[in-house]
């Protein structure tokens, strides 16, 4: 009888403490995620919109591309913004190839393609990168990227 009670006891608190965790949606966090790293920031950069492509960062983040390191939302502002002033973007796609989820984290792992003149020379340039973003869920649910990877493959 003890034994019988102390396993339904164990059940009982089982199911207390896992219907009591968060519960996600994590179909729409895919989709939240594809459209914040690929989606959203490529009509972001195509418009020129570079602050709210700022802003899909957390205060900290890290951005590492082309072998520096951008730290913080000052930083990318500067980065985005000489970008802006120095190309015209002929064509450019960000593709997420898989997304990995877990609780509050997450992990975006993607491929770029841009083509674009250098303002200066006039010269074309192609580029094809992988990235992988780490994101973090924000109090509101929403999700912002807290470290961007990137790794140039073909100029």
């Amino acid at each position: 009888m003890i034994m019988k009670n102390l396993i339904l006891s164990v059940i009982i608190i089982f199911f207390a403490v896992t219907s009591c965790q968060k519960k996600y949606d994590v179909e729409a966090d895919r989709q939240a995620l594809v459209k914040l790293t690929a989606e959203d920031w490529d009509a972001n950069f195509l418009s020129g919109n570079t602050e709210a492509n700022v802003n899909f960062y957390t205060e900290d983040a890290i951005r590492i591309w082309d072998g520096k390191v951008y730290a913080g939302k000052d930083a990318m502002r500067a980065l985005f913004n000489t970008a802006q002033e120095e190309i015209i973007i002929l064509k450019q796609e960000n593709k997420v190839e898989d997304t990995w989820i877990s609780g509050d984290l997450a992990t975006v792992r993607g491929s770029f393609l841009g083509s674009y003149i250098l303002k200066e020379s006039g010269d074309t340039l192609n580029i094809k990168e992988a990235w992988v973003d780490v994101c973090e869920r924000q109090e509101d649910g929403s999700w912002k990227m807290a470290l961007t990877l990137t790794s140039r493959l073909q100029y």
